[in-house]
């Protein structure tokens, strides 16, 4: 589904608002998702999905993958 350029910025705008201190506030984004549901502005299913993208790609950059050749300690 292609997003218009009002729908994308509206998204990055709205994920920039759930940012706190460099990091993606999971409260925030529930606020977010839940109020443009509820007021379904113009294009708002584009929104959601830009929006919801942005998320995506934060957590997975927040994410890591630790591989080792022997076994690691819990402490390690």
């Amino acid at each position: 589904m292609k997003i218009t350029k009002e729908a994308r910025r509206t998204s990055r705008q709205l994920f920039r608002a759930c940012m706190a201190d460099g990091k993606l506030d999971e409260s925030r984004v529930r606020i977010v998702v839940s109020s443009v549901a509820k007021s379904k502005p113009r294009g708002f299913i584009g929104i959601l999905d830009g929006f919801s993208r942005l998320v995506a790609n934060e957590v997975d950059r927040q994410r890591a993958i630790v591989e080792s050749a022997s076994a690691l300690t819990p402490a390690t």
